[in-house]
């Protein structure tokens, strides 16, 4: 019987075929196991990484569990802790307390005031006439104690007190406004003019 020779090339050709089509899909099957494998491997992996990191408050945290309890009681020390009039001189706390004077609203008094500072030497001498250095100290004085900027203030009367070189009394108000103050200064030497005490007048009686 004669051989065919036809038959057998279909049959090669059959079986290359095949053989190229498992090896496809064996890689495609190889690559998507690949593939498993480097997501599965970030989402375990990645998951430990991102337990370590900690945020920074965890940090401070941690940081602060670790102190020493004698810094942590430093640290915890607050104003809280201090006399009453300690606090009040250094906050500033402004001081209100009524009056029984007619044209008196309220007079206010600050612990923490202090003396402005002075261009003039041991040798001050008080002065009552504006526009001379003293006379400029005693208005940034009231200005201090008023908080109201010295150029946007108005003086409507300067006297001394029972002691002219010592001791000073201003009227002032803001420019514009209605509210009028009366302050009592005092000279510290080597320091400047320090207000001592503000009272809040009802109506400006220097105007």
């Amino acid at each position: 019987m004669p051989i065919d020779f036809k038959d057998d090339k279909s049959r090669s050709a059959l079986r290359a075929k095949r053989r190229k089509t498992n090896i496809i899909l064996n890689t495609l099957i190889a690559v998507i196991i690949i593939l498993i494998l480097i997501v599965g491997g970030n989402i375990f992996f990645g998951g430990d990484n991102t337990d370590k990191q900690t945020s920074p408050s965890n940090s401070e945290e941690t940081k602060k569990k670790d102190q020493p309890a004698e810094e942590k009681n430093v640290q915890t020390k607050t104003k809280e802790d201090e006399p009453a009039d300690e606090k009040d001189k250094e906050d500033g706390k402004l001081e209100e307390r009524e009056s029984d004077e007619a044209n008196v609203e309220k007079v206010l008094v600050n612990p923490a005031w202090k003396p402005i500072g002075t261009d003039q030497g041991s040798g001050h001498q008080s002065s009552y006439n504006m526009g001379t250095t003293d006379w400029n100290e005693k208005l940034k004085a009231a200005a201090y104690a008023v908080d109201i900027p010295a150029d946007n203030m108005t003086a409507w009367w300067v006297t001394g007190g029972d002691n002219p070189e010592k001791q000073a009394e201003l009227t002032v108000s803001a420019k514009g406004s209605d509210d009028t103050y009366r302050v009592y200064i005092e000279w510290v030497d080597g320091e400047g003019w320090k207000p001592v005490e503000v009272k809040k007048l009802i109506q400006n009686d220097r105007r």
